[in-house]
């Protein structure tokens, strides 16, 4: 695996291009963060990564 990271940015376009299911998504994580978004750490990526290569 490459030491480079990438960090994620927002989707191009507005709200209403969203899924339904993407839209509840932020909105929970709106919830649980206090009304802001988070920026993902790149602790948090690596962590994130590592748990998808255990599964998948």
């Amino acid at each position: 695996m490459s030491s480079d990271m990438i960090m994620p940015s927002a989707p191009a376009g507005n709200w209403e291009s969203l899924s339904p299911n993407e839209r509840a998504w932020i909105e929970f994580i709106r919830v649980i963060s206090a009304g802001h978004d988070p920026a993902p750490s790149p602790e948090h990526i690596r962590q994130l990564r590592a748990m998808l290569d255990q599964c998948c």
